[in-house]
């Protein structure tokens, strides 16, 4: 599964961005390129949990993670690791 493809999907049909997949990077800001707002940030909390079968503690929902797009598919990686090293 390719984490930062299916993020971007995720902006695309759950948070309604409105730019393509492929105009999105990495070092886009959520606020700012995206939109998203305090209501965005919780709606792709559950997104992310729902889809990629992970939870996203308090302390991992923070601004340093959730600022741009790279560090959430940075966060979804290495939670989606820890749960790998666990089995």
């Amino acid at each position: 599964m390719n984490v930062l493809q299916t993020i971007k999907g995720i902006l695309i049909s759950d948070l309604l961005v409105d730019i393509p997949a492929e105009r999105m990077e990495p070092g886009d800001s959520l606020r700012d390129a995206y939109g998203l707002d305090s209501l965005g940030y919780v709606e792709m909390r559950v997104c992310m949990e729902q889809t990629f079968g992970i939870t996203i503690g308090d302390d991992d929902f923070s601004p340093v993670n959730f600022s741009t797009l790279g560090g959430v598919q940075a966060l979804v990686e290495r939670l989606l690791q820890d749960q790998e090293t666990v089995r």
